[in-house]
């Protein structure tokens, strides 16, 4: 068995993670006259209560950047705890788009696995060539 101990390098994933899947129970307010009305609060997530699986691809030696290895041991973790959506929201800038072996381990979670991969499209647009990489993918959305 392997003993993997990580540490969080920033806040980036967690801030997704909770706009996907922040979820606060209706309150119970009394109202005037001694009804009680339920009440949401707008703060929910865009799928409030989904399950999350936080896995960390990046390499604390190499500034928290993410690995190939990192990678594709995270798609393979998703898929062996069967998550059938998977986001990554990191990016650095795109020189060979599907190409490579992290390539055909995202066509193969999207192909053969079934999941759906959402990747950040990078910081260095708008302009010709500036979607990043892993958004410059064609197996994933």
């Amino acid at each position: 068995k392997t003993l993997s101990i990580v540490t969080d390098a920033g806040s980036h994933g967690t801030h997704v993670a909770g706009i996907a899947a922040s979820y606060f129970a209706p309150e119970e307010k009394e109202e005037e006259g001694g009804d009680e009305e339920k009440t949401s609060d707008d703060l929910n997530g865009v799928a409030p209560g989904a399950q999350i699986l936080a896995l960390k691809i990046g390499d604390g030696r190499l500034g928290s950047s993410e690995t190939g290895t990192g990678l594709i041991r995270g798609l393979i973790t998703a898929k062996k705890y069967g998550c059938d959506l998977v986001n990554l929201s990191y990016g650095e800038p795109s020189w060979q788009p599907d190409s490579g072996r992290v390539s055909e381990v995202f066509a193969k979670a999207f192909n053969d696995w079934g999941m759906t991969v959402f990747t950040s499209a990078g910081n260095d647009g708008p302009a010709l060539s500036s979607l990043g990489s892993p958004g410059s993918l064609t197996s994933v959305v």
